[in-house]
């Protein structure tokens, strides 16, 4: 009896123990993944915010040169040059407040500083030559602008995208790491659970319940991590694409033809709808918008198999013709393009016509610098073209 009762009291005891030790194996996977998890959607927040600062710090940097390039060009208002670039470097400034705030590696961290005091030195440079210009010719601007503008300029840009791209891979380093930590604490715990159901079969129901806890926790943190990965492909595609026409934006055709100016030759043309202005003031924005669609429904079913085309501003399309196509052929297609956006569109059974003008370049290699002084230009003889009436074409001459 007394033996009996020592055996009895031995195998509570080890019962005790055995459950004792499931219980806390149980509690640090638990721990573990909700570490995992919780790590997963601080990255998935940080990288996304970082994403939206820096893009942001980006696009104002492209806005800066386009201004830039205005006032060097001396096209437009240099006075309204200048305070577009006073308000660009405001929202760059309040972006790279907000970035810091959120935290970030030793070495993306690093970089950023890097990057910053090349925005700044960009920002001191535009500050010091601001009233310099009114008394510079062309040729000193010219000048002034490839030999110390823009150069600071390219790596103030170049340096930012290093910086998200670092700010990347960190999240994908942590994400693998956690996920390493998750997977070793899984194999333990599966390699305790074998021997506490030799030892003890009556906790196989309640192991069984927080396995599946576990496996949901899984499931969320493999969730997360798609989440992070479709979300960041998304913020990529929508950055080029027009939200209202679905089409490729002007950031996309520079991504397109940046590398092509210097030794490629090729047509390229861009039409902009005449007094368009006049749609959304009769009928509502709404209706504009709508407008805008149908015709950039009817370019892509049209002209879609001899030419890329991008929507490049609100109602202006921008055609990169395929490299079969010789400069006669891109000639008679501009006009039928041109012709097509001047057909009738009819809209909740109002029907709309416009006319539409536009520009046809044969671009040589190193005609322009980049694709914004490419675009100035084509814009230039666009406008012209307008101002002579509208409703027709302009051919552009090399330079």
């Amino acid at each position: 009896m007394a033996n009996n009762t020592y055996n009895g009291s031995k195998t509570q005891k080890n019962f005790n123990v055995a459950y004792i030790v499931i219980l806390v194996i149980m509690i640090l996977n638990i721990a573990n993944s909700t570490i995992v998890f919780i790590n997963g959607r601080r990255v998935y927040d940080r990288n996304m915010n970082s994403l939206q600062h820096m893009s942001t710090i980006s696009e104002e940097m492209l806005a800066v040169n386009r201004e830039v390039l205005l006032i060097v060009s001396n096209i437009g208002n240099p006075v309204s040059s200048v305070n577009n670039i006073h308000n660009s470097f405001n929202v760059i400034r309040k972006k790279m407040e907000e970035y810091e705030q959120l935290q970030h590696s030793e070495l993306e961290t690093r970089r950023y500083n890097h990057a910053k005091l090349l925005v700044n030195s960009y920002d001191n440079k535009l500050l010091n030559l601001e009233h310099t210009f009114a008394s510079l010719d062309a040729q000193q601007m010219k000048d002034i602008y490839l030999q110390e503008i823009h150069p600071t300029q390219t790596a103030a840009v170049e340096m930012i995208m290093a910086t998200l791209e670092i700010g990347k891979n960190d999240a994908e380093t942590l994400m693998s790491r956690n996920s390493l930590f998750f997977g070793i604490g899984f194999i333990f715990l599966f390699v305790v659970l074998i021997v506490s159901e030799i030892i003890v079969y009556s906790l196989a129901k309640s192991t069984k319940r927080r396995m599946m806890q576990i496996e949901m926790q899984e499931r969320q943190i493999a969730a997360a991590g798609r989440k992070l990965e479709n979300s960041t492909q998304k913020m990529y595609d929508i950055a080029l694409t027009n939200i209202l026409t679905g089409m490729k934006n002007r950031y996309a055709l520079e991504n397109d033809i940046a590398d092509r100016l210097e030794n490629d030759q090729f047509n390229i043309g861009v039409f902009d709808i005449d007094n368009f202005r006049i749609i959304n003031d009769t009928y509502g924005y709404e209706f504009g918008d709508e407008y805008l669609s149908a015709i950039g429904e009817r370019l892509s079913e049209e002209f879609g198999d001899v030419a890329t085309i991008y929507n490049i501003t609100s109602n202006e399309f921008c055609f990169v013709f395929n490299p079969d196509i010789p400069d006669s052929q891109a000639q008679r297609i501009a006009d039928k393009i041109r012709a097509s956006m001047t057909s009738p569109v009819t809209i909740e059974s109002i029907t709309v016509q416009c006319t539409a003008s536009g520009s046809i370049y044969h671009y040589l290699p190193n005609d322009c610098l980049n694709v914004s002084s490419l675009l100035l230009k084509m814009d230039n003889v666009m406008h012209n073209a307008k101002r002579n009436g509208g409703n027709t074409i302009y051919v552009v001459n090399s330079l």
